[in-house]
């Protein structure tokens, strides 16, 4: 069993998806903190961090890349029969259990740097702390006032990141489970992102389940409380794919 999940681990990162879905949101994140203000001191992290999330045309697409990497495999393994195999030497649960944690490790860590990558670039290039001068008022009645005046900078910096990890768990699993049940790539990979607009608009009234401000934080009023409902996400699909591989299971 541990040979399989090191090698599973080992080919959900090193896989051409990967890399293209990291260098994507990088690029957009980048070009939001470039393209946003003068990097040169004079404007407030914040309203960088405000063209990042809000400004750019990353959110909108978000659920496109978590998926790219290791989520629609398991359609390879179906087609071949190879998935046959892999259930005559484990159980589907604990193969499941495996491919999970890789799925969204390599989502969440495609998120998840970019970020901190934009949050790093911002803190350097803009004035942390809370706005003054022409960004004053920037953050007023927000959640982010609260965090800044509490617990400095880091808790944001921090929050964003931990958030776009969970955001790319969520979403890469999503894909994984459209895999299971739908083993076809291309089904696996456009399914997450048609599932992911739907709930952006049929939510918009229901911040605490809507991925897009889930997944910037801001609108939920509390980092924690968005954390935890991705984590609820995070299970119920995990369940859903457990589902779906006993299914495969029992029909061999």
């Amino acid at each position: 069993m541990n040979g399989f999940f090191w090698k599973d681990m080992k080919r959900s990162f090193l896989n051409a998806g990967f890399f293209i879905g990291l260098a994507a949101v990088t690029v957009l994140l980048l070009a939001a903190v470039v393209t946003g203000v003068p990097l040169n001191r004079t404007r407030s992290s914040y309203h960088i961090l405000f063209n990042v999330f809000g400004a750019s045309g990353f959110t909108p697409f978000a659920a496109v890349f978590p998926v790219l990497a290791y989520a629609t495999n398991f359609c390879e393994e179906y087609q071949s029969g190879y998935y046959r195999m892999i259930f005559a030497r484990m159980s589907p649960v604990r193969f499941g259990g495996l491919r999970i944690i890789n799925v969204a490790l390599s989502g969440g860590i495609m998120m998840a740097v970019p970020i901190a990558t934009a949050c790093i670039l911002a803190y350097t290039f803009g004035i942390p702390g809370v706005p003054k001068g022409s960004d004053e008022g920037l953050l007023d009645g927000t959640i982010m006032f609260t965090y800044v005046v509490r617990y400095g900078d880091w808790y944001i910096a921090a929050g964003k990141i931990m958030l776009g990890f969970l955001f790319g768990s969520v979403w890469a699993l999503m894909g994984f489970m459209f895999a299971v049940w739908f083993p076809n790539r291309y089904v696996a990979l456009i399914a997450p992102f048609v599932l992911y607009e739907s709930m952006w608009i049929a939510l918009d009234r229901m911040p605490y389940l809507n991925p897009i401000r889930l997944l910037r934080g801001d609108d939920i009023g509390s980092y924690p409380l968005a954390a935890g409902m991705e984590c609820v996400y995070l299970i119920v699909v995990s369940v859903v794919i457990m589902a779906g591989l006993m299914r495969r299971y029992r029909n061999g």
